[in-house]
């Protein structure tokens, strides 16, 4: 018996493996333009990897371990086209390694129905579009959630090994696309929140606090101390340890083409913009430039307009399929919250808020940051908010997987029957939905570069 269920599972996974494959290459077909949505940009990072030896760092727009593993599979005798068709192959292949690693945390974590419904939302309604493309962006979502995953547990269970794994997961999700920072400074923040709370319950000794301010601290000496060299490269070059034209720059405009007229035109990939001193954009320069009503709109429209190219528009590029899913799933979140609300002893609850803090501020800072950067990315916030999509489904996992909710049961004639299988249930009958629009339409039609 045992050896048929692990036949089963044999199977299921390959045939699973083998419908993504084919639907990854359907999409191939759709991303026929090398040059299209920073693929160009990140076949000359690659290539000019390759040419250096691996000394070429970059211009500080993108990062470089995602053209350094693509530099890897690179041969001055293939040609752009011939280079564009392997890195395609080979991104797709790494997604499928991904979501396997990512997969075998769901499954350790959670029940296997949970598991395999989050999973195959993940890759079906999201990673299956990106996967023949020559960008980052599935290797930053997939190092994004490990070091999310991690960081619950630390903060749940801390540890020196897990304090470490977190800094350095953290780093290589910066290595990779320049927006990990954020998370790092809230996980350190929720820790600061637990030193609080235990110093007002009189449970911190000095031996403790010593404990509590190395495990808040060691993530980010580790991450400090892993980037140092191209951190090092950055101050000298460019005049900032953290210098990125879209965090440090482009962020502080307000359109795509201000951006390009302004430090990009005055050579901000080369060394520091040549340009005077009161023309640099940063946040002092835009709060005095603007009103305050000027920056509420621009996060309510971008929220908006996120979620309308995301989730409502029927012409839009970026309608994969999650938005359903992650609008049920918020459903569930709630009704778990609701009962966890007036079940739990309030001491309980008191204990969990650093985790509670960390969860909700990196939720809302990474969706109103993609919101705040929709007139720059020209409309391709979805592009940055789907790195939230696997801290998402963790999240889901953690609460319905509560004693208290998973507790629920109905009774129907003599069986039954847990309300979290019932739910997931029907959830799963939504989600073959989705998947069947994949494979008769989407993944032929949809651009899943934006």
């Amino acid at each position: 018996m045992q050896l048929l269920k692990a036949s089963l599972v044999v199977v299921l996974l390959c045939a699973t493996v083998a419908l993504y494959k084919h639907l990854a290459s359907v999409q191939s077909g759709v991303n026929f333009l090398p040059n299209r949505s920073d693929q160009g940009a990140y076949r000359n990072f690659a290539i000019d990897a390759y040419t250096s030896n691996f000394q070429y760092t970059g211009g500080r727009n993108r990062m470089p371990l995602y053209p350094w593993i693509q530099a890897l599979f690179y041969s001055p005798e293939l040609t752009n086209e011939q280079y564009f068709g392997r890195a395609k192959l080979i991104n797709t292949w790494l997604s499928v390694a991904l979501l396997m690693l990512v997969g075998a945390a769901f499954f350790r974590k959670f029940s296997r129905m949970y598991a395999a419904y989050a999973m195959l939302s993940i890759a079906f309604l999201a990673f299956v579009f990106k996967a023949p493309f020559f960008q980052a962006e599935l290797l930053y979502y997939s190092l994004f959630g490990l070091a999310f995953m991690l960081s619950i547990e630390t903060l749940q269970r801390p540890s020196w090994r897990k304090s470490i794994g977190v800094g350095v997961l953290f780093m290589l999700a910066h290595f990779t696309k320049a927006s990990a920072l954020p998370a790092l400074l809230l996980f350190a923040s929720s820790y600061g929140l637990l030193f609080l709370l235990r110093w007002a319950g009189n449970r911190l000794d000095m031996r403790a606090a010593g404990r509590l301010a190395a495990q808040a601290l060691l993530p980010i000496g580790v991450f400090l101390l892993l980037l140092s060299p191209y951190l090092h490269e950055s101050r000298v070059v460019y005049g900032s340890y953290f210098y990125n034209v879209n965090t440090t720059f482009y962020v502080w405009y307000d359109s795509w083409g201000e951006a390009k007229a302004g430090t990009r035109a005055a050579g901000d990939r080369v060394g520091y913009p040549d340009m005077p001193a009161e023309d640099i954009p940063r946040l002092e320069k835009y709060l005095s430039d603007h009103s305050t009503e000027h920056v509420v709109n621009r996060f309510r429209r971008g929220a908006e307009r996120l979620l309308a190219y995301s989730c409502y528009l029927e012409n839009s590029v970026h309608l994969y399929g999650y938005c359903s899913q992650v609008g049920l799933g918020l459903l569930v979140l709630a009704a778990s919250m609701l009962l966890l609300a007036v079940t739990v002893p309030r001491a309980v609850i008191w204990r969990q808020l650093p985790l509670c803090w960390y969860i909700a501020a990196l939720f809302f800072a990474y969706f109103m940051g993609a919101a705040w950067y929709m007139p720059i990315s020209g409309n391709e916030g979805a592009r940055v908010a789907l790195v939230l999509l696997i801290p998402f489904f963790w999240t889901t996992g953690l609460l319905v997987h509560s004693p208290q909710v998973q507790s629920l049961r109905i009774s129907v004639s003599h069986y039954s029957l847990s309300v979290v299988t019932l739910v997931y249930s029907l959830l799963g009958v939504t989600l073959a939905h989705e998947i069947v629009q994949v494979i008769t339409f989407r993944a032929a039609s949809m651009y899943g570069g934006k």
